[in-house]
């Protein structure tokens, strides 16, 4: 099963908080320290501290940096550790930051500013926080309704902007900062609806600049089986999706093999017609939530992208078994599907495939021996 996370708002969702949680829930403080150093330069020392709230522990965090180490902008961040092992994570909360900035701004085909994107402050904890859910091993990232409150000071567009798509919930205040909202936001794998969440650990983060206000965030560790319904009957999955048209095209077949061997339940490729007029090529992957954030980081690993679209669908899906039939060319696997009160039955084509290879005979003469087969084979009675 898929380490999980989810992140539970008792009362706020900043990035200090969500950094916190973290380190509660397990992350070494001095290997975070370490990678931040050796992957992108960056001089950062991390004090934790313990509290009270309500009665329950909780986890404070401070941070002391060579503010020269630092990059400038978010923007900055890659060419300081494009191969580090968390770069993927951290090109995707760019990616998501930039765009929406530039959506409100109406520039797409400008580098947003350092102010824009929150300079330092911002770009220094989206690197924390996303070397820490590498090191957790957290591989799909699912979140509470995020808070929301009226008024461009306490929800700012830009913030407003990133929870585009996102569950929300209307309060009177919005604990929850930009890096924060933007790291949720582009990590995000759908809430944590039937998935079968086993729980492990929990960590509870706090605001070491705001102990007074008792602001405590929740994170929830453990393994994540497939979404309830998914198999059979039908359920909510995630669409993960891009266009591409910059990429050797003998290179999609090997990714669309590693895609299925990871655990998506379907992948295909579509030819598109991009912006100005170049022919492209839309990859579409079809993944339990609890996948979302492995096959994301396959993708961006595999292809030449820089962006990707997820989204939950919800799907039915007739339920079916699978039995053998013997044939003169051996065991052949059938699928069989049930619909009402009736079942049909497809032969798996590599079986076929492979005994029309070892017996030298036409593959059409596999399938039309299947069908032999299969007629008598009472389908109705099957289990």
């Amino acid at each position: 099963m898929a380490l999980a996370g989810y992140f539970d708002q008792l009362s706020g969702l900043t990035a200090d908080m969500l950094l916190a949680a973290m380190i509660d829930a397990g992350v070494d403080p001095i290997a975070l320290e370490s990678a931040m150093k050796s992957h992108h330069g960056v001089d950062c020392g991390i004090n934790v501290t313990e509290g009270l709230v309500a009665g329950y522990r909780v986890t404070y965090t401070s941070l002391s940096c060579a503010e020269a180490s630092v990059p400038e902008t978010c923007r900055a961040i890659p060419g300081g550790g494009a191969d580090s092992p968390a770069a993927v994570l951290i090109t995707r909360v760019i990616d998501h930051l930039e765009k929406n900035v530039n959506g409100l701004r109406g520039t797409e085909d400008q580098a947003p500013t350092v102010e824009a994107l929150g300079g330092r402050h911002t770009a220094l904890r989206i690197l924390l926080l996303c070397n820490a859910l590498h090191l957790l091993g957290i591989e799909s990232l699912h979140h509470v309704a995020l808070p929301f409150a009226a008024g461009i000071e306490s929800t700012p567009p830009l913030q407003a902007a990133l929870m585009r798509g996102a569950a929300i919930q209307p309060v009177d205040h919005a604990p929850i900062d930009l890096p924060g909202c933007a790291f949720l936001t582009a990590l995000s794998a759908g809430p944590m609806i039937r998935t079968g969440f086993t729980l492990r650990n929990m960590g509870y983060g706090g605001d070491d600049n705001d102990r007074g206000d008792g602001h405590v965030a929740r994170l929830c560790t453990g393994e994540a089986g497939e979404v309830a319904g998914e198999v059979a009957g039908g359920g909510s999955v995630q669409i993960l999706e891009t266009q591409i048209d910059d990429m050797n095209p003998q290179f999609y077949g090997h990714v669309v093999d590693l895609l299925l061997e990871a655990g998506a339940l379907d992948a295909f490729l579509t030819p598109v017609i991009m912006k100005k007029n170049r022919p492209g090529v839309l990859l579409t992957v079809l993944a339990p939530a609890a996948l979302t954030g492995r096959l994301s980081g396959l993708i961006f690993r595999e292809t030449t992208t820089i962006g990707l679209r997820t989204y939950p669908v919800s799907r039915s899906v007739l339920p079916r078994s699978e039995t053998t039939v013997e044939t003169p060319y051996g065991a052949i696997r059938i699928k069989v599907v049930e619909h009402g009160d009736s079942r049909r039955y497809t032969p798996e084509y590599e079986d076929c495939r492979q005994a029309a290879l070892s017996s030298g005979v036409p593959l059409a003469d596999v399938y039309a021996a299947v069908r032999e087969a299969a007629g008598r084979v009472a389908l109705d009675q099957l289990p």
